[in-house]
């Protein structure tokens, strides 16, 4: 059986779910086995948050991740869960928010400016639109984990999976979600890793992000 073992973290408020339910829903709609189990702290907003995602070409069999292939760290705090990553892992940080570079040689570790990518959104939309377009710097960072970990998912899909999560009062922030979602594509294109050779499960996951 392959899979992989995804590990996202951040504080409650920068969307962690959302950006776990993202992932797990289009590794759904692509035909693959999934699991997502989240924990967050007691404050809805400020509190931490992390989500387990596992993805798989076979039933998945334990829900729980102990050894990520990949981590998705949105801010400094989070950090500490660098020691979990297996070696020879992707360590994807919101380089926005957090102060140092990783401090292992043994993994592959790409920093995204998230929050900053996502707040130069406000100049795409009439002013007045979103208070504050920092909030979809989860998004940004969904758009770069699929760039790395699954380019050749279809855009239909990557709306697809947009759409499910943004019914009802939520449809009208779909166009700047997939905005940043195009952006964080964009940047790792701009900054390509140097090793991404295809492998399966998730129709192209790197072979240093996978086993």
């Amino acid at each position: 059986m392959t899979k992989i073992k995804i590990l996202v973290a951040g504080h409650g408020g920068q969307g962690v779910l959302l950006l776990s339910d993202y992932i797990a829903y289009t590794a759904m709609l692509d035909g693959k086995h999934v699991a997502y189990t989240p924990s967050y702290g007691p404050e809805t907003r400020g509190g931490k948050a992390k989500c387990y995602v596992v993805i798989s070409d076979e039933e998945v069999d334990n829900p729980i991740v102990e050894d990520p292939d990949v981590e998705i760290i949105m801010n400094q705090p989070s950090m500490d869960f660098l020691n979990y990553l297996r070696p020879k892992g992707l360590f994807m940080y919101n380089k926005s928010l957090v102060d140092s570079a990783p401090d292992r040689d043994d993994v592959k570790s790409f920093g995204i400016p998230a929050t900053e990518i996502a707040d130069q959104l406000k100049f795409d939309v009439p002013k007045g639109t979103v208070a504050d377009t920092k909030m979809f710097a989860n998004a940004v960072m969904f758009g770069s984990f699929i760039e790395l970990c699954a380019p050749k998912i279809g855009e239909e899909l990557l709306k697809e999976s947009l759409k499910h999560f943004l019914a009802g009062k939520k449809e009208e922030l779909t166009t700047l979600n997939y905005l940043g979602l195009t952006r964080g594509r964009e940047f790792v294109r701009a900054n390509p890793p140097e090793e991404s050779a295809p492998q399966a499960p998730f129709h192209c996951i790197p072979a240093w992000a996978a086993q």
